[in-house]
């Protein structure tokens, strides 16, 4: 399992070496977080950590529908991830190399990742956390600005929700917590098989559409990989026509 791991973090990203693996990274598997786990892309990426032997450890409501996680060797943490209390709680006296949050914000509160990321990161810092993997969305922030004239003022609310992924983003940067953050844009359906030829960029100006299983493979490959650390990053896949297909 030791070389396992070891292969992924020196692959890193396109096959470039990464370095920063610690000895007690190699004597034993990262512990991972996942928020949004029995979601669509959070259940994908966390059979994807599971499949390359991390302890993962999924934070759900206790409603929570766990169907897409059955038979896999996780753990479970219960709260609201809007409830500061309920997250210290449920962190609290746990250590954890990695959260991976792949939430996906359903009731429309546009002041949702403003509300939820203050008290995640105080409980993330007390536990440990040396990397936290945000899946946001392109647009978010000032980043919308590369994308005016694309007819997205049709869509009721959109620059508000923007407006607060860019906020979650400004959290993060400023929490003094290494971060990788991967926007989305346009997802193909759930059961769309990866076409394995997605990468990440730094080009902030990109747009293409993009497979949850592909995100969920790019996750894997960042995971504590040096080269990855305090870098924000579009998805670029060619090969997806676009729009997606509607199912």
């Amino acid at each position: 399992m030791k070389r396992r791991w070891l292969a992924i973090f020196l692959l890193g990203l396109g096959g470039c070496a990464v370095g920063g693996i610690s000895a007690s990274t190699e004597r034993s598997s990262p512990r991972v977080l996942v928020l949004g786990g029995t979601g669509q892309l959070g259940a994908m990426v966390t059979r994807e950590l599971v499949a390359a032997g991390a302890r993962v450890v999924v934070f759900a409501r206790p409603s929570s529908d766990r169907t897409t996680l059955v038979g896999l060797p996780v753990e479970f943490v219960t709260g609201d991830l809007l409830m500061a209390d309920e997250v210290e709680r449920a962190l609290r006296g746990r250590r954890f190399d990695v959260i991976v949050s792949a939430v996906r914000v359903e009731d429309g509160d546009p002041n949702f990742y403003s509300k939820m990321m203050p008290s995640l990161l105080v409980a993330a810092r007390a536990a440990g956390v040396r990397q936290f993997i945000h899946h946001g969305a392109v647009g978010a922030g000032d980043n919308v600005k590369k994308f005016i004239g694309l007819g997205w003022e049709r869509v009721p609310g959109i620059f508000e929700r923007l407006k607060d992924q860019g906020e979650g983003e400004r959290l993060l940067r400023e929490s003094g917590i290494r971060y990788t953050i991967i926007r989305n844009a346009r997802l193909y359906p759930a059961d769309h098989a990866a076409t394995g030829v997605a990468k990440l960029t730094e080009d902030d100006t990109v747009l293409t559409p993009m497979t949850r299983a592909d995100l969920a493979r790019l996750t894997r490959e960042c995971l504590l990989a040096a080269a990855c650390l305090d870098k924000t990053y579009h998805v670029r896949d060619d090969s997806l026509a676009w729009p997606p297909p509607r199912r």
